[in-house]
């Protein structure tokens, strides 16, 4: 028996009365003081059990879960306790790790330390310069990485964190693991959740070859089993062991399976009811064969749901172009007409009362043979993905429905006709579960999204949007820059139709521009003594101006003659050479002088729009400029050739969102370009030969919308950005990864500068949390290996 466990067991000899709670919490001190106490690492039970001992003695807070213990927990699942457990004191550290826990996995702990302490100043002390900050804002020693402004809005209800996109997810109560929560996904793949704290439960099941597109549980049999079904894109229906993931038999079809579900029949036993593509209603009770009990004239997309009637007798209710409401023998009771195609069915709280989400976003309340009632909420164009019935209390007045409608959760009250939205998902959300109330846990809804997130809504979450009702979803930035100016760096950052600049050593922010179009990219760029900061407006009018210098006369607004969304700018060490390249929604790639504001080039060569672009001169004055997008392929430009013949590199990454170039390279490295985009993975490419270097850079689970490279201290770096909200920064001559930070949002902009003559690198990110700027010490420890 470890020294810990001693420990824990002598508090449990000791009680003195107060019960277990107290006896919980003394054992979470005890456990806290040995984490503070020891440098490397904290005790193995106190890594596994410190946060837990602290929940459920009612002292979860940063006293008893010290920053120092934090990024060592392994077994905690704090983003889960939070949740459902009161606070003993404050808990300003535990939400930030609370924040970025799910997306850290298995980083070492500079990156753990990195991530924590990106998250607590950007929730501590938002909009707050470095200088501004109490000592007890800086870094921790094992972080490599330091922050000096953050205007980032983080989300504490991330739930969890997937490597697939959800498509449905449900609930179940294990006898001996308790209450799980089964995951669905695009890849076929089945995974088990701890409710408690959201940690995965054994091996993913590779359930399906395909998307997963159903997946229902059936009510205790006559022994107290329970099965699951899945139906999947595969073609095939199966059925397992709700416990064990036990897989016990399948069901095989020529084309792709939309919904099922299982129930037990009067005699007991276990039928199994799908829809396929071609609408057909087929019965299976195994090991006997698929039988079909009904054909509908095709649609889009079928669903299913079973129910109990005001008479008592389960139905199945089956959707297409109408509502068909069949006995569980197939014979039909009842045929209700749809007003538009319904994409999910649930059943309701009441006998007889089921719901529809369509493929106009509306939700109908039906009778199974009444059929359509008053109550409806009306669409906003996107499907429903998904519905969840959900009970706040014990009042059935109170059912609330939640609906999966683009990248929001409706949320609506049919007793009151209210209507309210949870937002917070990046992207589209694909499947909703309601976790039930327990003695030591309150009721919640969890939503998933092809952000691949789980979000955790509580009860008090959902009884405040109601009351408040809809709320403007908030603004997004459609440019970010950023120019190391003599008096700081200065982030620009663009608005509708405002450019504001925040000065990050003072905190201030300024609007630098507020003009009739809406923005859709900025830049700043060199022209002789001038920095400006560019900006491009739905009519492809590039403006440009000094902000440092407002008494210089501005750039001459360059028309590209379509929206522009994308700039780059270079120019030659000497100043000699001051260029612009653009990218408009016309497909065409255009180059500027900056000193003539004159045109130079006009490129064709892309039949599909442009993602990105870049730009950067040669310490002889050589520009190189790229561009790449849908197609998935890079264009070399040269500016002496006034054709579209341009040097082609096909990357194989799938649609290219993020370009980067270096022309000075370290580590015997020759001057290359960087490649991202929906693959997930970074590619480098030798500029001379337009051949790979290296290996691809893989650890992204998502698209790659940014990436930075830069050399420093002669070595050669590159940074990438994904929407999975992870930093990575990679040794470019090794490919080695050298750290990975959290950021807990997705990212679509990065920069990263050295300090000439230093070890260190500012590295600015931007996302629709807002911006952050930080540096890495790149000889700390963690990154000189």
């Amino acid at each position: 028996m470890t020294e810990q466990s001693d420990t824990a067991r002598g508090h449990e000899l000791q009680d003195d009365g107060d019960g277990e709670a107290a006896v919980h919490a003394r054992i979470a001190a005890q456990l806290a003081a040995l984490s503070t106490e020891q440098e490397r690492p904290p005790p193995p039970y106190a890594r596994r059990h410190l946060a837990r001992h602290a929940a459920l003695g009612h002292v979860l807070d940063d006293a008893r879960v010290p920053p120092q213990a934090l990024a060592w927990d392994t077994g905690g699942g704090i983003r889960a306790l939070l949740h459902h457990t009161p606070a003993g004191g404050p808990r300003h550290w535990l939400t930030a790790w609370s924040a970025i826990e799910p997306y850290l996995r298995e980083a070492p702990l500079p990156s753990r330390m990195a991530s924590l302490h990106l998250a607590h100043t950007a929730l501590t002390y938002p909009d707050t310069p470095r200088t501004r900050m109490p000592p007890e804002a800086a870094p921790p020693a094992d972080s490599p990485l330091t922050v000096h402004f953050a205007n980032w809005r983080l989300s504490a209800n991330i739930w969890a964190t997937l490597p697939a996109t959800p498509t449905r997810l449900l609930t179940l109560d294990h006898p001996r693991r308790g209450l799980q929560v089964a995951v669905a996904t695009t890849t076929g793949t089945l995974e088990f959740l701890d409710a408690a704290t959201a940690h995965p439960i054994g091996t993913p099941l590779a359930a399906h070859t395909g998307e997963i597109r159903s997946v229902h549980l059936s009510q205790p049999g006559p022994d107290q089993r329970q099965y699951l079904v899945t139906a999947s894109t595969d073609g095939t229906v199966r059925l397992w062991d709700a416990h064990r993931h036990a897989a016990l038999g399948c069901h095989t079809d020529s084309t792709w399976f939309d919904d099922a579900l299982c129930c037990f029949d009067d005699r007991g036993d276990l039928t199994v009811r799908s829809v396929n593509g071609r609408s057909e209603l087929t019965g299976w009770a195994p090991p006997a064969p698929p039988r079909t009990l009904a054909t509908a004239p095709a649609v889009l997309r079928g669903a299913l749901a079973t129910l109990v009637d005001t008479d008592g007798e389960r139905v199945l209710v089956h959707a297409a172009r109408d509502l068909t409401v069949h006995r569980l023998d197939g014979t039909v009771r009842a045929v209700h007409p749809l007003p538009t195609p319904a994409r999910t069915v649930t059943a309701g709280a009441e006998p007889g009362l089921f719901y529809c989400g369509h493929a106009d976003g509306s939700i109908t309340s039906w009778s199974a043979t009444g059929g359509q009632l008053p109550a409806t909420a009306p669409g906003h164009g996107e499907p429903v993905k998904d519905l969840c019935l959900l009970a706040l209390d014990d009042d059935a007045e109170s059912t609330v429905l939640a609906a999966a409608r683009g990248r929001t959760v409706t949320l609506w009250e049919p007793a009151t006709d209210t209507v309210a939205e949870l937002r917070g998902h990046t992207d589209t959300v694909t499947a909703l579960a309601a976790l039930p109330e327990s003695p030591d846990r309150p009721g919640a809804l969890l939503s998933g999204a092809a952000d691949a997130t789980l979000r955790l809504w509580t009860a008090a979450d959902i009884g405040v949007r109601l009351t408040a009702g809809h709320t403007p979803a908030p603004r997004r930035a459609s440019g970010t820059a950023l120019w190391h100016s003599d008096s700081g760096p200065l982030i620009a950052t663009a608005h509708d139709t405002t450019v504001r600049l925040t000065a990050t050593r003072t905190g201030r922010t300024t609007t630098a521009l507020t003009g009739p179009e809406p923005v859709l990219a900025l830049t700043w760029a060199r022209r002789a003594a001038q920095h400006l900061l560019l900006s491009a407006d739905t009519t492809g009018t590039v403006s440009g101006w000094d902000p440092a210098a407002p008494g210089l006369p501005p750039l001459t607004p360059l028309d590209c003659g379509a929206p522009t969304r994308l700039l780059a700018a270079c120019a030659s060490a000497d100043g000699a050479l001051a260029l612009l390249l653009t990218a408009s929604d016309d497909y065409r790639v255009r180059l500027w002088d900056l000193h003539t504001a004159t045109g130079l080039r006009t490129w064709d060569g892309h039949t599909m729009s442009v993602k990105a672009l870049a730009a950067a001169c040669t310490g002889d004055g050589r520009p190189w400029l790229a561009s790449a997008g849908t197609e998935g392929v890079v264009r070399l430009w040269d500016p002496a050739t006034p054709d579209d013949s341009a040097d082609r590199i096909h990357c194989d990454q799938g649609i290219l969102h993020a370009l980067a170039l270096n022309t000075e390279p370290a580590d015997g490295l020759p001057p290359f370009l960087v490649t991202a985009g929906d693959q997930a993975d970074i590619r480098l490419w030798d500029l001379a030969t337009t051949q790979p270097i290296g290996p691809r850079l893989t650890g992204h689970h998502a698209p790659v919308h940014a990436v930075a490279t830069f050399t420093a201290e002669r070595r050669t770096y590159v940074v990438s950005a994904s929407r999975d909200g992870i930093v990575r920064l990679w040794d470019a001559a090794t490919c080695r990864p050298l750290l990975t930070v959290a950021t807990a949002t997705p990212l679509t902009w990065l920069d990263a500068t050295p300090h000439p003559g230093t070890a260190t690198v500012d590295l600015t990110l931007a996302g629709p949390a807002g911006t952050a700027l930080t540096s890495l010490d790149l000889a700390h420890p963690a990154l000189a290996g």
